[in-house]
């Protein structure tokens, strides 16, 4: 393997502070314990599926989404963060929180999943700031040249929760983002809506999964390395941001990534454009990869944990599935490794695949766009040469069966083109 020499980010560490301070006597940190589930490889804080993606990954799919000049992309993210955490809010509540336990909750929340800092201190005036932002940081380490405020998924996270705990459905607008220089971001509350939040309607699952392939074996105790990470303190430090693996990490809803996707590639459809908004949204999955992937293969947590298991030279890409599955991705396994040539995975119970049969039902064709690409970008990752760009597109993937479509589990194929 050989990395690009712009691979290691020196500003980011490995370091985690203890969770931000609030004013409240409550002790809040045990609101937010996080719970993994073994056997579908499920991270749940608030009895809620979380996954984990860099900064990188998330300011990209929201310069696609919001990029295309087609469609209205800001109200897609804007109104999937509205919906989910008006809901989600409520489940860190206890009978006798006050209105200003409330606020504090929805700061920690905030901080504690890696978004950032939130000062709600001016609530009554109308007035949110952050002091830092996870979105900021993806934007300034993908996105040098924008000029632009990026935190549209800050704004419905307040549409959100303000929701939540007043009743109230109001706008909230960044007036300042720290993306275009500002010390910090402002956000303005707008109390002139009339529209109520709505929620879309989510079926009940029975689904099972059953591995339809026997699995390759390695030298890598994936379940060593899974334990290990669920112990590791990802959750956000006196900033309110989780840096590890040299990037940003986040802890974001399952349901807020499959909302956002599905309705990215609904409206593209009314336009004629759902193979473009296809090979975008592989794209971003394939840049996540690289990205994340490779922060995390050259930090000091993989040399601590995983590289001892290292024994030859397939057994980095077992060690990187392991990680991936730590980190809520969706229970993959190899099936078939050809060094540099080809790879076939199987995915039993991907975020993408259960959300969109949760949303939407069956569909005829396969849904995991994201994990698609990111099959791709590892093998880009692991044997492909040169700087991002060069890498990215060097492969080919296809994801050749799908939950959505009455499987068992999702099937992918990878070739080098």
């Amino acid at each position: 393997m050989s990395f690009p020499k712009e691979y290691p980010e020196q500003r980011y560490t490995a370091t985690h502070s203890q969770p931000m301070n609030t004013p409240t006597a409550k002790n809040l940190t045990q609101r937010f314990n996080l719970k993994f589930d073994p056997h579908t490889y499920r991270r749940i804080i608030g009895k809620k599926e979380v996954v984990i993606h860099c900064h990188h990954y998330n300011a990209r799919l929201q310069n696609i989404i919001e990029g295309t000049k087609q469609i209205n992309g800001k109200a897609i993210i804007l109104s999937a963060a509205e919906e989910i955490f008006s809901d989600y809010i409520h489940n860190f509540f206890e009978p006798e929180d006050t209105l200003a336990d409330k606020w504090q909750i929805a700061a920690k929340l905030y901080a504690h999943l890696g978004y950032g800092c939130l000062d709600f201190s001016q609530i009554s005036q109308g007035i949110v700031t952050s002091s830092s932002s996870h979105f900021v940081e993806g934007w300034k380490a993908g996105f040098i040249e924008s000029n632009c405020p990026v935190c549209t998924f800050t704004e419905g996270y307040l549409q959100g929760v303000i929701h939540g705990i007043t009743g109230e459905s109001v706008y909230v607008r960044e007036k300042a983002c720290m993306n275009m220089g500002a010390d910090t971001c402002q956000f303005i509350i707008d109390q002139s809506r009339t529209n109520s939040i709505t929620y879309p309607p989510q079926r009940s699952l029975n689904f099972k999964s059953k591995p339809t392939s026997q699995f390759a074996k390695s030298n890598i105790d994936e379940g060593k390395i899974i334990n290990a990470l669920v112990e590791m303190p990802f959750y956000g430090n006196n900033q309110g941001l989780v840096p590890a693996f040299n990037v940003y990490l986040a802890n974001t809803p399952a349901d807020f990534y499959n909302l956002i996707c599905i309705r990215f590639m609904e409206s593209m459809k009314k336009q004629g454009l759902f193979s473009t908004a296809k090979n975008l949204l592989l794209f971003a999955g394939e840049v996540c990869a690289v990205n994340t992937l490779r922060g995390i293969i050259i930090s000091a947590e993989w040399y601590e944990l995983i590289a001892p298991m290292v024994q030859e030279e397939s057994d980095n890409l077992y060690g990187l599935i392991a990680v991936t599955n730590a980190l809520g991705w969706g229970n993959w396994h190899v099936i078939n490794y050809e060094p540099g040539e080809r790879l076939q995975m199987e995915a039993l119970n991907g975020y993408e695949a259960l959300g969109y049969l949760e949303y939407k039902g069956e569909a005829k064709e396969p849904q995991c766009f994201t994990l698609t690409g990111v099959a791709a970008g590892i093998m880009a990752l692991l044997h492909g040469e040169g700087t991002v760009e060069e890498r990215v597109g060097t492969y080919a993937s296809e994801e050749s069966q799908c939950i959505c479509c009455q499987e068992t589990s999702c099937k992918f194929q990878v070739e080098l083109l």
